[in-house]
């Protein structure tokens, strides 16, 4: 009975110290990967800066203009705001140093804000259209 106690002792060491090897390949091999991962980015594929600009639409009375246009000028780029208001936009396809940023909204007048793209990412804060002549 005393060598069956030693032997499943062995048996029981040897699965440990395998199983403890296993652990430590593993964590040798994640390592490894990830350190390959994150020093192999393509040179095609360099970091853009966030090229971004948004904003509030308020009407007159201070309340969000949900579904107001804002567009580039000249351009098919654009967006629409939110329920509150709020757009977002991205400049990253624009070379130009300065655009000029379109907004509208039925019975309003139209507004244009000029922006300067080496100043991006940008917060234009609330923007304020007038009621339009019915």
């Amino acid at each position: 009975m005393k060598n069956t106690l030693i032997r499943s002792h062995k048996r029981y060491l040897r699965r440990l110290n395998i199983g403890i090897a296993c652990a430590f390949c593993l964590f040798l091999g994640g390592l490894a990967f990830s350190v390959t991962n994150l020093s192999a980015t393509p040179e095609n594929e360099q970091l853009k800066p966030d090229k971004t600009v948004k904003g509030i639409i308020l009407s007159a009375n201070k309340k969000p203009m949900p579904g107001a246009v804002i567009k580039v000028k000249n351009s098919t780029t654009g967006t629409v705001t939110d329920i509150n208001g709020v757009f977002s936009l991205d400049l990253k396809k624009f070379e130009e140093s300065s655009l000029t940023l379109e907004i509208s909204m039925v019975n309003y007048e139209s507004k244009e804000v000029v922006i300067k793209t080496d100043k991006l990412p940008q917060d234009l804060g609330k923007i304020t259209l007038k009621k339009g002549a019915e």
